[in-house]
């Protein structure tokens, strides 16, 4: 394989030669190779009609579906970046990510066009994106690979295969854009590592705006596999994503734990389930051991690994092989080891490396890198440092090394968290509840739970005088700004927020109005 390529001549040899086997399968709709890659051209050539130019934004409203893989490849096929927008998000969260990426264009399935319409009216006339709706695209698409040169000519390995936005702590998305070169290099080693073959259906319980979709989608199309989308009805009890795992006799499951903890803590694994299960790979947050070693125990007959890595260095860039129950005592498993071509580092507040055994700020250095964020060049210079040894990214996580080189999660030195898989920023939050309506101040913290839900995110907050403000009322509010997963889930009114010997709002006592609820 070709690493060093553009995504659409890596995978141009899989269409070829899986021409007649299923690519996608969404429930009952099922999709060849050969099908697919014609798909994507239509589609391709509406773009390309509609002035999609090699580098250019395309920014992708629809759900996760065949044709929004379809799209995907487009976009690439056409040396363009796709940026997924998350549909169930509110419009006020999407606007900024469209604006940032101005000029674009904003190809959206049929069933939003009135969200996209709305989207597009909250921009002012220069930020506006030029909209194509996904029916008319599929339909007047006409592919002339003379004209598109489509499969191999677009992208070079150094241009922008995606942008991904993530919560920002001044309440405005970070974009991460990721090049064509650090996707299939990453691809092609977990790929070969995990052994995946064409006989192998992938599931993919992810959203497209979610990095895990990356390896998901381009991963199954290398290894001539095919997809398995999961419905995101089915993702969210953990007795439907028991049945679907069964029904759709799927071999890798991917995902983050907190849906794996959940079937575990409702006990709808049976001993011996899911015989066709080869690989069980879980990323995004910890895996509490008890309910890891309840998998293990119920489908001994699967590989389980834990992953990690931020969306900056291109979806993971570390991972450790499971292949024993962890010690009932354990409190975590490591994080692991390096991904070849990575690098990993545990530093101090100076930015001295630290020996072995001892906990400091995680830097991750290597092949995967992000150039940087998104036309933001002051919070590139502040994450991302470049020094005699090469270039880094400052996690903001806190890390240890143990004497067998194996790297292991101990925190945040920040205020951002892990909750259910997402990365969010507290600030965000609290940005975007300052900002509501009779809101005079507010404090947002978040506190562990295990479980299910892992990270509980908290919220205290004081209404302007004459105003009466209920919790009710204002997470209805909130909602209007924010992803659901964003919501807070536990409130407090208060008088006042509590203030410490400084002075400074006294998190920890919020902290713990909180913690035994």
């Amino acid at each position: 394989m070709a690493t060093a390529g553009n995504i659409a001549a890596t995978l141009a040899p899989s269409f070829l030669r899986f021409a007649g086997s299923i690519a996608v399968e969404d429930g009952d709709q099922r999709i060849t190779y050969r099908d697919l890659d014609d798909l994507s051209d239509r589609i391709a050539a509406s773009l390309l009609a509609a002035g999609v130019t090699h580098g250019a934004r395309v920014c992708l409203l629809m759900s996760k579906s065949v044709r929004a893989v379809a799209s995907i490849l487009a976009v690439v096929k056409l040396g363009a970046a796709y940026v997924p927008l998350d549909p169930s998000s509110p419009v006020a969260r999407l606007s900024p990510m469209v604006a940032a990426c101005s000029p674009c264009w904003l190809l959206f399935e049929t069933d939003l066009n009135g969200m996209a319409g709305q989207l597009a009216r909250t921009l002012p006339p220069a930020e506006q994106p030029e909209l194509v709706d996904l029916d008319q695209a599929v339909v007047g698409g006409r592919a002339d690979p003379a004209r598109l040169l489509v499969k191999t000519e677009q992208a070079t390995a150094d241009d922008l295969a995606y942008i991904l936005f993530t919560s920002g702590s001044t309440g405005v998305p970070k974009g991460v854009p990721i090049a064509h070169r650090s996707v299939t290099d990453y691809v092609d080693w977990t790929n070969r590592h995990f052994g995946i073959v064409a006989e192998d259906r992938i599931a993919c319980q992810a959203p497209l705006h979610f990095d895990m979709s990356v390896w998901d989608i381009f991963g199954t199309l290398l290894a001539g596999a095919t997809l398995v989308l999961v419905p995101r009805e089915a993702g969210l009890i953990p007795e439907s994503i028991a049945v679907f795992m069964r029904e759709a006799t799927v071999n890798q499951w991917y995902s983050v734990p907190s849906l794996l903890v959940g079937m575990a803590m409702r006990d709808v694994v049976r001993p011996g389930d899911f015989p066709a299960l080869k690989r069980i790979i879980w990323g995004g947050e910890a895996f509490p051991v008890p309910e890891l070693r309840y998998w293990i125990e119920r489908v001994p007959h699967a590989r389980f690994t834990n992953v990690y890595g931020p969306t900056e260095a291109t979806v993971n860039c570390t991972y450790y092989p499971v292949d024993v129950p962890p010690p009932a005592d354990a409190k975590s498993v490591p994080i692991g080891y390096a991904i070849p071509g990575r690098k990993l580092r545990v530093v101090d507040e100076e930015g001295r490396e630290l020996p072995r055994g001892t906990v400091g700020e995680l830097h991750i250095g290597g092949i995967g890198l992000s150039p940087g964020y998104w036309r933001d060049p002051a919070k590139t210079a502040a994450a991302f440092i470049v020094g005699k040894d090469g270039r880094w990214y400052r996690t903001g996580d806190l890390a240890i090394e143990d004497e067998a080189g194996a790297f292991h999660f101990r925190g945040r030195a920040d205020r951002q968290i892990k909750s259910r898989g997402y990365r969010i920023e507290l600030d965000d939050v609290a940005f975007a509840l300052r900002g509501l309506d009779g809101i005079a101040d507010c404090a947002v913290v978040a506190t562990s739970v295990g479980g299910f839900e892992g990270m509980r995110i908290c919220a205290a907050y004081v209404a302007m005088p004459g105003t009466a403000l209920s919790p009710a009322t204002v997470k209805a509010a909130l909602g209007q700004v924010l992803p659901h997963y964003m919501l807070p889930r536990r409130w407090r009114a208060l008088a006042a927020l509590p203030i410490n010997a400084n002075g400074k709002v006294d998190m920890p006592a919020i902290k713990a109005m909180f913690t035994d609820e």
